[in-house]
């Protein structure tokens, strides 16, 4: 899990369920925890991809920009 996301789950008050080995297998949250993840990794995507990664003078598609930024921002891919 990318160190990002790990901030973000600790700042919603998330935890881990560890499975084997003592190696973290889930993330959980409480319902409200949850919707304050949401909205924690919303705003911090949505600020860091307007002041430094959004190309508006780029002819490519806006949504092929957001794309990338996600997988190199939080090392997910589609």
């Amino acid at each position: 899990m990318n160190e990002r996301i790990r901030l973000l789950v600790v700042n919603a008050n998330g935890y881990w369920e560890y499975g084997d080995h003592n190696m973290p297998s889930t993330v959980c949250f409480k319902e409200a925890d949850l919707e304050k993840f949401a909205e924690l990794i919303a705003q911090e995507s949505i600020v860091d991809f307007y002041r430094r990664y959004l190309d508006i003078c780029s002819e490519e598609d806006i949504t092929v920009q957001v794309a990338r930024y996600v997988k190199e921002h939080f090392g997910v891919e589609e």
